[in-house]
């Protein structure tokens, strides 16, 4: 019984720190830090690997208080990744917009030399 209440504590772990990159994400894409934004969610992309490593060794019997908090972290993470992607749509649709207009500007380029 207490190799099962460790493994919840260590699938408990893993969600809060799930969690917390969210925020760390949402934090760098709110300051336009893409960088910092890359390297969170290369660690979220870790975290969220070693928590699926976890569940397929045992399967997970949370109760009642550990649901209630596992529900509250993936509202949270699914909170922060829907302000995430409202704040970098925008700027990809951005440059999209300059990589097509840089790659029409090389294209003319080509075809009628510069001088």
């Amino acid at each position: 019984m207490m190799l099962n209440k460790e493994h919840n504590a260590a699938v408990m772990r893993l969600y809060a720190a799930i969690a917390n990159q969210s925020q760390a994400m949402l934090n760098a894409a709110k300051e336009g830090d893409w960088d910092g934004l890359c390297a969170a969610e290369e660690h979220c992309s870790r975290l969220i690997h070693e928590l699926q490593t976890i569940k397929e060794i045992k399967a997970v019997e949370l109760d009642d208080r550990e649901r209630t908090e596992h529900i509250g972290y993936l509202k949270k993470i699914l909170a922060d990744d829907a302000a995430i992607r409202n704040i970098t749509e925008p700027r990809l649709r951005q440059l999209e917009e300059f990589l097509r207009a840089a790659s029409n500007s090389q294209r003319l380029s080509n075809s009628y030399g510069s001088n």
